[in-house]
């Protein structure tokens, strides 16, 4: 069976929580059930899947925009 993430590919991790949802967005640079080692925004993040507070992951499409990005600033 493939690994449920593959090194190298962006996620977008989902989480629910009691005070509301919430997500992220990284690479992820390693996998080892239930653990995914992921870098965002110069920060290396640990998740743990298992967890009930973890609702689901999508796999990005390369150069697909997440609404993550920092807008372009407005030229005059």
């Amino acid at each position: 069976m493939a690994p449920l993430f593959e090194t190298g590919k962006t996620y977008t991790f989902y989480f629910g929580q009691e005070h509301g949802d919430s997500n992220i967005t990284g690479q992820v640079i390693s996998y080892e059930s239930p653990l995914v080692k992921i870098e965002t925004e110069g920060l290396t993040r640990i998740i743990n899947c298992s967890s009930a507070s973890f609702v689901e992951a999508v796999a990005r499409l390369e150069g697909e925009k997440t609404g993550d990005e920092p807008k372009p600033s407005e030229e005059v």
